[in-house]
Order: structure tokens, then sequence, then C-alpha cells
């Protein structure tokens, strides 16, 4: 399965860093959902179907950025785009070749991108969507720390609207942030939409926060958000 994805991938642009990251990172992503699975008990089907939405969660980004040349979901959205092609258009067939609960994969992928996961969702279709929002944004967190992701500061100060979203515990949505300094507590933002305990022990065990504020340049702007975000991680509980 694998394999024959990476020969899917490699008919993009290989010169392009965003391509190569993110097949990079889909595999991250799968294995983190492997490892989540084992942390749930799941059963030997959970744990295959669970490592399927890891790999293919990001489908979509590949023609999403040769096509498009952006990550930006209001411009392509590409959960949408990737659980349509795959599930609704039958191209998961090219890859896997086992019976498999579609809907689910459907339900996940078109849900991983998203704000807030759609409110109808329920039984499996709500779990593995929970589980892959996890594994997604502890990747996203963890490719920061190690610098796969650049921080792109400058001299900006931040927006009264995410500092007031952050200081609230709540996702940052895009169309608030203004400077560079925004995007940073952004990715801070989705630690607040983290739901199992093992997402929060990753982020510990690894120091994925600390990491991430030692490569900042401007730590007396960043301190107060670093120290509630850690604080934050050390209370929350698996809901």
């Amino acid at each position: 399965m694998i394999e024959k994805y990476r020969k899917y991938v490699e008919q993009f642009n290989q010169s392009d860093p965003r391509i190569v990251y993110k097949w990079e990172h889909s595999l991250r992503v799968m294995e983190k959902m492997q490892k989540l699975s084992l942390y749930l008990h799941q059963s030997k089907e959970e744990y295959e179907l669970a490592t399927i939405i890891g790999l293919f969660h990001d489908y979509g980004r590949f023609y999403q950025v040769e096509n498009f040349n952006t990550y930006q979901d209001k411009i392509f959205d590409h959960g949408d785009y990737g659980a349509e092609q795959l599930i609704l258009k039958r191209q998961i067939k090219n890859f896997v070749t086992q019976e498999v609960e579609e809907q689910v994969i459907y339900d996940a992928i078109k849900n991983h991108n998203k704000y807030a996961i759609d409110s109808n969702l329920q039984n499996k279709s709500l779990l593995f969507s929970k589980m892959i929002r996890d594994a997604d944004k502890v990747d996203i967190l963890e490719s920061l720390s190690k610098g796969a992701i650049e921080l792109d500061e400058d001299e900006s100060t931040i927006t009264p609207e995410v500092k007031e979203t952050f200081f609230n515990h709540q996702q940052l949505l895009s169309s608030l942030r203004r400077t560079k300094s925004d995007r940073m507590i952004g990715f801070l933002c989705l630690i607040y939409d983290l739901n199992y305990d093992w997402s929060y022990e990753y982020l510990k065990k690894y120091r994925i926060i600390d990491h991430i504020y030692d490569q900042i340049k401007d730590k007396k702007l960043f301190e107060p958000y670093f120290k509630e975000i850690k604080h934050f991680i050390e209370k929350e509980k698996e809901v």
C-alpha cells in the first residue's frame, strides 16, 4: 500500500519541498495513528483502518500544491478533495485491496482539516476523525520543533483578537491572523483541540513546546503564551 502510494506521489513535482514534506508527513502521521490505535487498545481491523487514514489523510495536498501553489484551504479544500477522490471516485482501490470501512475513511479525511468536526458524525466516524486530527496536529507541532516548518518571524505584534482567542483556549480561525506573530500563536492554538491523553503525553515526552520556544528569537513577546500552553498541557485530561 505504501509503495503504491509512493509511486502516485512521485507523479508530482519532486523538486518542490512542499511535496516532499507532505509525503514524509504522511508517513509520520500514519505511524502516530498506529501508536494512538495501540494506546486505545483497538482491534486489528481498527489498527489497519487507523493506518490507512493516517497515510492518506493528506491525499488532496499534492494536487492542491501542484495546481494551486498553496496550502490555503479557503482557496482549495484538500480534505474535501482527498475524501472525494479516494472514496467517491474509488481511487482508494488503487492502493488498498482489502475491504475497508469507506464511510469512516471518507468522514475522517474530510474532517481532518476543518476548524471543528461535523457535529453530525457519530460512532467510528467521530472516533477516527478525532484520532486523525490529533495525529496530524501533533506531527505539525513536532515538525515545527525540529525546524521542518519555518517560524518565519518578523518584528510584528500579536493582534488583540488573536491574543483573546489564545487565552480563551480556542483554536484560531485563519481569518483572524494578521501578522507572522499571529501565525505562531495559531500553531500553539492547535493544542486546544487535542482529544487524547496520548497526544499531550507525546508533546511532554519529546519536549516539543520547549524545542519550539528555543527556536524563537523574540522570546519576551512569546513567553507568556508558552507558559500558558505548557500549563494547559500539564492539567489537560482526556475528553
